[in-house]
């Protein structure tokens, strides 16, 4: 390594340090948004547009850009990990340099303005017309951020769904749901219509909050959620969000009418909190940290809530616990009721409380209107209506109001475009993942263990240990043994629910 080249290596070591102790503020500024006095609000999100302008100034400055730059060509002098995060570090700063500051931070306004305060009061009150202006400013941006991005290779929507997992595009996306479309849509007619129906309690009884909180809190143990590096709280709409593999934090929301719900939110979130937890510490101190994508996040998420989670072995090691707690609510309820309450699948309002056959019909909605988003046909004014339509076209259902519609999910209103259609292909990541993992151990017989252990070790081998220090692609790859197949994604669904609901394929 030349003296050339050390010396970008220390400027760049030092301005990355900067560039994560910026991360902080904004970490706890999420965590605290929704327990924030109102009237504090104003004073703080100045101060956070202040850290945004100094850390987009800090990105696209000089120093930073010449170090980048020097290292990037020298890359093939660089180990494998430091050369894959330089590629990485060259594009987002050579990204952010394409975006005027005025631009960028009249956004992040928009965001404070609409996310949460706004989001929150339209979806609790089921009003589009409180959080619609947020929208339709975020909407414009995005296009405008697409043009600015733009390649020979990616325009349009594809520069945004590259974002949220690299390689992915709407010919691909388009390719994925239309086997979806041709596969499951058929199955779900047959499949929905042959199930009985669940126990009377679970429509009957209402389940206490706190006793939902202790259950949740006894699965943070069955998912190795260590006490020492993890929080839980409560929010509107349930997240993950960390600072490094040391400081790892979920909400959950709860419901008395719906035992459901927290369980599956919780464990959804624990497995997202659990990929972050085993990142090597290795890479705790660079900028290949924290989880490579949001599909491969998603993946692990829906893999625990889903694959292992909604499991008869499962249950049959933590059902008697959740019986105890709620002993008069569920004192009629056995094994196979609660595993086909949990498993009924039906058409309903809320991605997140879907059941696994039908939920990707609800990603494959988004997904439509967000290509219509940059194809000029979606837009703030009709974007109710058309989500309204599809859901009575893909789930024959007629939507009662905008929060059990168009605002029930946080991530327009966060200005996050582009990554729900990661969801589908996470669950479809996550049914792959099972079938390798099948190869080495039982693992049905694991999920029936006191924790999973077992599974996050596969898991941390993997996938979970390298972070973001490799692309998607080649992480996925190397783990399943081969190229993604969306083929076990509908496998997967078509054997379980005809065994399920005793119809054939």
């Amino acid at each position: 390594m030349t003296e050339s080249v050390k010396r970008a290596k220390r400027t760049y070591d030092k301005l990355t340090r900067r560039i994560r102790a910026f991360n902080l503020p904004f970490f706890l500024a999420s965590w605290e948004e929704e327990s924030l006095p109102p009237a504090a609000r104003p004073y703080r999100d100045k101060q956070l547009l202040e850290l945004s302008s100094m850390l987009y100034e800090l990105q696209t400055g000089k120093s930073f850009k010449n170090a980048v730059e020097v290292l990037y060509s020298a890359r093939d002098e660089l180990d494998p990990v430091l050369r894959h995060e330089i590629e990485n570090v060259k594009l987002s700063a050579d990204k952010l340099a394409k975006v005027p500051k005025k631009e960028y931070l009249a956004y992040q306004n928009v965001i404070l303005d609409s996310y949460p305060a706004k989001f929150v009061k339209a979806k609790t009150t089921g009003d589009f017309s409180v959080v619609k202006p947020c929208l339709e400013k975020i909407i414009a941006y995005n296009r405008k951020y697409a043009e600015w991005e733009q390649t020979e290779s990616l325009k349009g929507y594809d520069v945004l769904l590259d974002e949220y997992e690299k390689g992915m595009t709407v010919q691909k996306y388009d390719e994925f749901f239309g086997l979806i479309k041709s596969e499951l849509i058929p199955f779900i007619k047959r499949a929905l219509p042959a199930q009985k129906p669940v126990h009377p309690a679970f429509a009957s009884q209402k389940f206490d909050v706190e006793k939902q909180k202790q259950f949740c809190k006894y699965l943070g143990g069955v998912m190795l959620f260590d006490n020492d590096k993890t929080m839980m709280g409560e929010s509107e709409h349930p997240y993950t969000n960390n600072n490094g593999n040391c400081d790892v934090r979920i909400t959950d929301h709860y419901y008395e009418d719906d035992l459901a719900s927290a369980i599956f939110s919780a464990i959804h979130e624990m497995g997202h909190g659990l990929y972050e937890l085993q990142v090597s510490d290795d890479l705790q101190y660079t900028m290949s940290g924290g989880g490579v994508s949001m599909a491969v996040h998603e993946s692990q998420s829906r893999f625990f809530e889903n694959n292992v989670g909604r499991s008869r072995q499962f249950w049959q090691r933590h059902f008697p616990v959740l019986k105890d707690i709620f002993r008069e609510e569920l004192k009629d309820v056995e094994l196979d009721d609660f595993v086909h309450y949990i498993n009924h699948a039906k058409a309903g309002f809320v991605r997140t409380e879907a059941d696994e056959l039908t939920y990707p019909l609800h990603v494959l909605i988004r997904y439509e209107l967000e290509k219509g988003m940059f194809e000029g046909t979606v837009t703030a004014d009709n974007v109710e209506k058309l989500w309204n339509e599809k859901y009575k076209e893909y789930l024959g259902l007629d939507v009662p109001n905008a929060g059990k519609g168009v605002v029930q999910d946080m991530h327009w209103y966060g200005g996050n475009i582009g990554y729900f259609p990661t969801y589908a292909l996470g669950s479809a990541y996550a049914a792959q993942i099972l079938f390798a993992m099948q190869k080495d151990f039982d693992v049905y017989a694991a999920m029936g263990e006191e924790n999973v252990g077992k599974i996050a070790a596969w898991l941390k081998e993997h996938i979970h240990k390298y972070g973001s220090s490799k692309d998607p692609a080649e992480i996925i790859e190397g783990a399943v043994g081969g190229p993604f197949d969306p083929h076990y994604y509908i496998k997967y669904l078509k054997d379980k629910y005809s065994a399920l609901c005793g119809i054939s394929e």
